[in-house]
């Protein structure tokens, strides 16, 4: 009867560890979710500068062409890559950092503030008309924390790297790091 109890003591530790190990799981993802939707505007910045429809076109005179007609570019959209993806590479090998991964969702988004229609997506289908951006690398640690950022539009890209604090249940940006472009 004893033997019997002591098994079951141990069968209880381990239940309340993994329940303990899976609520913790579930902060840093509510955590998460709450530093992405608190600065989602911060981490889609820039997108102008990836809009063709917005580059002035030079006219033409008509004896330069003949049926010359200016070229209709419609405005692009954003899509947002649906998951928080791990990268590795030479930096983060060695580094002992617990990157985040989970999916993102409509309500992350609801602070985004633009002119641009955004969507996530599943998949970078490489439409020239759509500026695909992907959140990767997510750290955090106490109240610190980075994530990585990748905008692409056709061959175009640009990456960098955003660092924020949490002050007073708000996470707060502290800066970004240019990382390159292409």
């Amino acid at each position: 009867m004893q033997q019997y109890m002591i098994g079951n003591f141990k069968v209880l530790r381990i239940v309340i560890i993994l329940l303990l190990l899976g609520c913790k799981k579930q902060n840093e993802t509510e955590d998460s979710r709450k530093l992405i939707t608190q600065n989602i505007n911060v981490l889609i910045d820039s997108v102008e500068s990836f809009d063709i429809s917005k580059m002035p076109v030079s006219s033409v005179s008509h004896k330069d062409f003949k049926n010359y007609k200016p070229l209709k570019v419609k405005q692009m959209t954003i899509g947002l890559l649906d998951s928080i993806l791990v990268k590795e590479n030479k930096l983060n090998k060695n580094n002992e950092t617990n990157y985040l991964r989970f999916n993102l969702q409509k309500e992350d988004l609801v602070n985004f503030k633009s002119h641009y229609k955004i969507e996530i997506v599943k998949v970078n289908n490489y439409d020239t008309n759509v500026l695909f951006v992907s959140f990767f690398n997510f750290s955090m640690k106490g109240n610190k924390s980075s994530i990585e950022v990748k905008k692409r539009i056709g061959i175009s890209m640009i990456h960098h790297k955003y660092y924020f604090e949490k002050e007073n249940d708000t996470w707060v940006f502290k800066k970004k790091e240019f990382f390159g472009m292409g």
